[in-house]
């Protein structure tokens, strides 16, 4: 498993409050369409939730303390087992891919702090 990109966004908001949206399921539900859902592995342990598909792709979400509260951060990883040389091809030599895991990490920190805020 290699590690890609790492994107990392601030939550003002404690990560005791932070912690149950990974846990529970709602951080997971927020960024999956039920029609991507359908083709995606995942798997969970405290604070951290693994998504895993097509034939290279496992992208981690977790939360840990932050300056503003907590920081979100969002992982992606290449696990091909055979042919990982081809990965970069079948992306387009992920250009532009890691600014998109910037923003999906920033729009999910905002996403988050919303959750929270409409929860008060």
């Amino acid at each position: 498993m290699k590690l890609l990109f790492t994107a990392t966004a601030p939550i003002a908001a404690p990560l005791a409050s932070v912690l149950p949206l990974i846990d529970g399921g709602w951080v997971l539900e927020s960024m999956l369409t039920p029609e991507s859902r359908a083709y995606v592995d995942v798997d969970h342990r405290p604070g951290v939730v693994g998504m895993q598909g097509h034939w290279w792709y496992r992208g981690e979400i977790a939360a840990d303390p932050g300056p503003a509260g907590a920081a979100l951060t969002y992982r992606v990883f290449n696990i091909a087992q055979r042919s990982a040389w081809a990965v970069p091809l079948a992306n387009k030599l992920f250009i532009g891919y890691g600014k998109l895991v910037q923003q999906t990490a920033g729009k999910l920190a905002a996403a988050i702090e919303e959750k929270l805020r409409a929860a008060r």
